[in-house]
């Protein structure tokens, strides 16, 4: 990867939402399960160098806490599509979570753009502790039907 694009992603992993190359993120959540912003530890990135097509996986602690692993080249997933911007961050995504009747936790929160005909921007899926899948629009903010509970 090259130092640029390194230094970029470091950049722009705190509360930025734009970020060249992202493929997905996904929360570290404190104690297993999240009920607000504070509980994120950190992320799970994975992101797509656009000049030579090379995907990496790396982690990155959410501020206040620091701390990134070594970025390490993986297969780059099928079915995700690499955005640079998103509009709606991981806080406000979860002030829209606890507007719906889906529980006050959530146990999986990540953040990606499925390459799928009709899908216009990236969403933020969140998993909560009673089973319901919450699909909010990354740009738009709009909850995706339906809302699906296991």
């Amino acid at each position: 990867m090259k130092e640029e694009h390194l230094k970029l992603a470091a950049a722009n992993l705190g509360e930025g939402v734009t970020f060249k190359g992202l493929m997905s993120k996904k929360a570290q959540l404190k104690h297993g399960y999240a009920k607000e912003a504070k509980d994120v530890a950190g992320w799970n990135y994975v992101v797509k160098e656009a000049a030579s097509g090379v995907c990496y996986s790396y982690y990155a602690a959410q501020p206040p806490l620091i701390g990134m692993t070594r970025p390490v080249v993986i297969k780059c997933p099928l079915g995700v599509r690499a955005f640079d911007s998103y509009k709606i961050d991981f806080k406000e995504a979860i002030n829209i979570f606890h507007k719906l009747d889906c529980g006050d936790a959530f146990t999986e929160m990540t953040l990606y753009y499925v390459l799928y005909p009709g899908v216009t921007e990236p969403h933020w899926y969140i998993r909560s502790v009673t089973g319901c899948t919450v699909v909010i629009g990354a740009d738009s903010g709009k909850v995706m039907d339906p809302i699906h509970r296991d």
